[in-house]
């Protein structure tokens, strides 16, 4: 039944508009603008045409079948009319984008539970209310104007947030910032959870890594099931809200979830092998590691800088997240030697190197040594937005050495000027993970690496 969301047929916009700037117009707009090549019917009874597309005046008007439902009506009263006219079309996916429901309480809760006894009744599947639906290239019934084409990516987002997820989709997507295959927004979960999402897209073959925040967990035990299941085939990262008294009572106010107990969900990601982020910025920046980097066996990691504090300061990092910065071998070092006036040593302090022959020829003849060095698993590689670092990322220098190496390895930034530490963010960030700090570029590696580690461990 997920299929009808994601791979609709035909699919009618209830509360269609005609009018730029409204919800019933950028939905109309955004599946317009997808490679959504089914039948779509705006409904709506004062007009005759949105975008060139005929409106029909009610759901019961439309000639063909209807696979999805997509509702932006002002009113709970009115959606729960309009769910009554699906049931009578034999609509099986309805997704519902307005607010006004359990998460304001009172009447709002009543009618969607009135909402929840049709679709039971009728077989319907339910994604919302109090979303922001789906973004992805085949199809975006989003209520935020989507400015490109999604890409064809391996990730996928789950979210208990109709404008974060809107939000966030529409930021990944604008500056191609992560290589997105769908966006969901499933809101105050009256019926599709995020249990029926994840083992949906478990099984689905171009989905890599799989995204979630949730506010609640609906059915802790079938999460617990289905999740050990998935992360042991693909990563799944965790983000849980409500983990404190003052989370939890803005949960109730957001999405009306009762937020699970802490330390059941913190458990429960133990034992299923998810990997939690903390914040949102975490939830993309591991799922930008994961989607584009090559899981490690080990927690090796050489960190490639030119400056000795930064090397310093990293290697600390490394040692409060697990991750160990071994000595390169022997013969690595006999390599290196004539290009360092100090002994090589793990940092790999690239400073002495850089003044005789640049930074871009130090990189090509000295990064790719250290990464093949069979006692690293993984680099961190430290950047400046200075002039003297474009050369390499203009010529794509980094990304065909990792490449050619086969090994993970992620950039951190730290001093320099806007415009060229834009560039690096922009040019460099489309195919490695570049992280605007030092802890946040490690931290992601290290659950890269604890993944890897348990990944290759339970390999017969």
């Amino acid at each position: 039944m997920m299929e009808l969301f994601f791979k609709p047929k035909s699919v009618a916009v209830v509360g269609a508009s005609g009018t730029p700037g409204k919800l019933g117009y950028v939905i109309v707009k955004n599946i317009a603008d997808s490679d959504f090549d089914g039948e779509v019917y705006p409904v709506n009874p004062k007009s005759d045409e949105i975008l060139g597309y005929k409106v029909y005046k009610s759901l019961t008007e439309i000639p063909g079948e209807v696979d999805l439902v997509v509702t932006a009506l002002p009113t709970p009263k009115i959606t729960a009319a309009a769910m009554e006219e699906c049931a009578k079309k034999g609509v099986k996916a309805v997704i519902i984008e307005s607010a006004g429901f359990a998460e304001i309480g009172g009447e709002g809760k009543v009618i969607q539970q009135q909402i929840v006894d049709i679709a039971k009744k009728n077989n319907i599947r339910v994604m919302g209310p109090n979303c922001s639906g789906i973004v992805s290239r085949n199809i975006v019934t989003s209520i935020y104007p989507m400015t490109k084409k999604v890409s064809r990516g391996n990730v996928v987002l789950i979210g208990q947030s109709g404008l974060l997820a809107a939000g966030m989709a529409s930021d990944i997507v604008e500056n191609e910032s992560l290589s997105v295959n769908k966006v969901c927004s499933i809101g105050n979960k009256c019926d599709v959870n995020e249990n029926d999402l994840l083992e949906y897209f478990g099984e689905q073959d171009d989905v890599d890594v799989i995204s979630m925040y949730l506010e609640n967990v609906s059915d802790g035990k079938n999460l617990t099931r289905i999740a050990k299941k998935v992360a042991a085939e693909k990563p799944v990262i965790f983000l849980n809200g409500g983990r404190t008294d003052a989370g939890a009572k803005a949960a109730m106010s957001h999405t009306g979830s009762i937020a699970s107990n802490s330390k059941i969900v913190k458990t429960a990601i133990q034992q299923t092998g998810m990997i939690q982020a903390d914040d949102f910025g975490e939830m993309k920046d591991f799922a930008k590691v994961f989607s584009t980097q090559p899981l490690p066996k080990g927690n090796r990691i050489a960190v490639i800088t030119l400056a000795g504090s930064v090397g310093v300061v990293v290697s600390d990092l490394c040692a409060e997240h697990g991750l160990e910065l071994p000595k390169l071998t022997p013969d690595t070092m006999e390599i290196l030697k004539d290009k360092f006036d100090t002994p090589v040593s793990n940092p790999v302090d690239l400073f002495f190197s850089v003044t005789k022959i640049g930074f871009t020829k130090t990189l090509e003849t000295t990064f790719p040594d250290a990464l093949k060095d069979p006692n690293i698993d993984a680099a961190v590689l430290i950047l400046a937005g200075f002039e003297y670092t474009q050369e390499a990322v203009q010529k794509k220098i980094i990304q065909k050495i990792v490449a050619e190496v086969g090994k993970p390895v992620v950039v951190c930034m730290i001093v320099g000027y806007n415009k060229y530490k834009n560039v690096i963010t922009d040019e460099l960030g489309k195919d490695l993970p570049v992280f605007p700090s030092l802890i946040s570029g490690v931290k992601a590696l290290s659950k890269l690496c604890e993944y890897g580690i348990r990944k290759h461990q339970n390999q017969p």
